[in-house]
């Protein structure tokens, strides 16, 4: 029986616009990561496709920072957190749809404490960041399929859609076929003969059309990429790996709500389970299960991350919050595990906020040439910082002469080489290049960021950080007739040395021949 919805509005309402609040001071106040700064590349040159993703990452970047014209983080990011607001809604209306207004509350509640979902996904700008609210719309439309509502056939054609574009995202976005066609034939065999079952699927093979034209014009490179990282040929047994991903999976779906979840599983294995209809738990089944499945298999013989199963996970907070309002006697309780979730959520973000702002030094690291080597923080740290010092010896060595006007930035991979273009080469209007192998460089081997690129005689910067140190003196040695030694840059946090630049002036660039 559904419980007035006013007070439930009201509480949704505050929910998306607290957790929207924070979104927003951590996209204003955090650096862009390796991530998210290579992604702003995408917005660069709107494309039908990338080298790593599908363009729909790309695409919101662009339009949130009005064609790249906004330079700070929180323009970057904003997409993520809009997507992320109305994710929230979309995840609380599924829960009163299977169960009761209480029940969507609570999945609200699990999914906005859920690390990938809310800060992952809901502030940093991923292609996770459209793939989830995409992937929720269509389990939506599954779930109203599975409860037999009174028009399958329209509902059909708004999974093709949500599922297309949860395909435009990210590849995994397929998922959500391989689940609806697991349904179909275990369960729901009659849709086999409804042309709108076809007719979803031609809606989805639409978005998947032009990333094949993209991949075909590029000799498949998202293909043999991505698919080097899955392969299981010629692969040995990774354990490490494997136990890697779960505790990942266990950290960043938040350790209470995993537990949760996972109880719920062996209870509904059990036949123990009794919060939700059988035709519902078969659907959330069969749209989960497959991606949790696949990635556990692949994690034994290849390292993969563990936000790759995130839309799954989130998607089983649904079982684990009609779970928690069956077994609650009054409305105005809230279960111990989800304070617990709660909890761990705050300290995990504070924590997780000043070490990456404020921690002494580097938790990594302290080799001379290698300082900050582990340490992931310096990641988001610093960079808004570099290009002070760094803009300061490029005036000064052009106006002594000992560097050309114009001079690049170079760099084998494509972090660093994102943060340098967003954070320096912005404000010195230099040009940048890649150089090195195609799996280095990713989307930099295939399109340069401008037109003009290293010609014969050219000098060049090449900013090397602590934390990824490279010998310069042998990947550019060739490339160049004369390297001088570098200029260091000390990086200090909260007082104390954090990390390393340096600065290595390339002189005439010589051409492969």
């Amino acid at each position: 029986m559904d419980f007035p919805y006013r007070p439930y509005t009201r509480q949704l309402a505050y929910l998306i616009g607290i957790s929207s609040v924070l979104h927003l001071f951590l996209a204003y106040s955090l650096p862009l990561g390796n991530d998210e700064v290579y992604y702003w590349t995408y917005a660069l040159h709107p494309s039908w496709s990338y080298f790593d993703h599908p363009p729909l990452v790309g695409w919101s970047i662009w339009l949130t920072t009005l064609g790249i014209a906004l330079h700070q983080e929180l323009w970057v990011r904003l997409s993520a957190i809009i997507y992320s607001a109305i994710s929230t809604y979309v995840v609380f209306d599924t829960g009163r749809m299977l169960r009761n207004l209480h029940t969507g509350w609570i999945a609200a509640l699990l999914f906005q404490c859920m690390l990938y979902s809310s800060i992952i996904a809901g502030v940093f700008i991923l292609p996770d960041s459209p793939q989830l609210l995409f992937w929720w719309l269509a389990l939506r439309s599954l779930l109203k399929l599975s409860n037999h509502i009174d028009h399958p056939q329209k509902e059909w054609l708004w999974f093709g859609l949500w599922a297309g574009l949860a395909t435009f995202s990210k590849i995994h976005g397929l998922f959500l076929w391989l689940g609806a066609g697991l349904y179909v034939l275990l369960f729901q065999r009659q849709y086999l003969k409804q042309i709108q079952f076809y007719l979803a699927g031609l809606i989805s093979l639409l978005f998947l059309i032009p990333i094949l034209l993209w991949n075909i014009q590029h000799h498949f490179i998202t293909y043999s990429y991505h698919s080097q990282r899955v392969s299981l040929l010629h692969a040995g047994l990774h354990p490490i790996d494997f136990f890697t991903e779960l505790i990942g999976e266990f950290v960043y779906q938040n350790p209470f709500i995993y537990v949760l979840i996972w109880w719920c599983l062996i209870k509904i294995f059990r036949g123990k389970y009794t919060a939700l209809k059988n035709t519902q738990l078969r659907m959330l089944l069969c749209s989960s299960l497959p991606l949790i499945s696949v990635l556990l298999v692949v994690s034994w013989f290849h390292r993969i991350l563990p936000h790759w199963s995130g839309p799954a996970y989130s998607s089983l907070v649904l079982i684990a919050a009609a779970y928690l309002d069956e077994r609650m006697t009054s409305r105005l309780h809230i279960p111990s595990i989800l304070k617990w979730a709660i909890g761990y959520f705050i300290v995990v973000i504070i924590v997780g906020w000043w070490s990456i702002l404020f921690y002494p030094g580097t938790l990594g690291s302290r080799d001379p040439m290698q300082y900050g080597s582990g340490d992931f923080t310096l990641d988001m740290y610093g960079w808004r910082q570099i290009h002070r010092p760094f803009q300061q010896i490029y005036e000064t060595d052009i106006r002594e002469r000992r560097m050309q006007e114009g001079a690049f930035i170079i760099s084998n991979k494509w972090f660093p080489l994102a943060h340098e273009q967003f954070y320096v080469a912005w404000y010195t209007h230099q040009p940048v290049q890649g150089i090195g192998a195609a799996d280095d460089l990713h989307e930099y081997a295939i399109n340069p960021p401008q037109h003009r690129q290293l010609q014969a005689g050219d000098d060049a910067y090449c900013i090397v950080p602590s934390n990824y140190f490279i010998d310069v003196m042998s990947t550019y040695g060739k490339s160049f007739e004369h390297i001088d030694d570098p200029v260091i840059i000390l990086q200090y946090r909260n007082n104390q040395l954090a990390r390393k630049f340096f600065v290595y002036r390339l002189h005439h660039y010589l051409p492969p021949r």
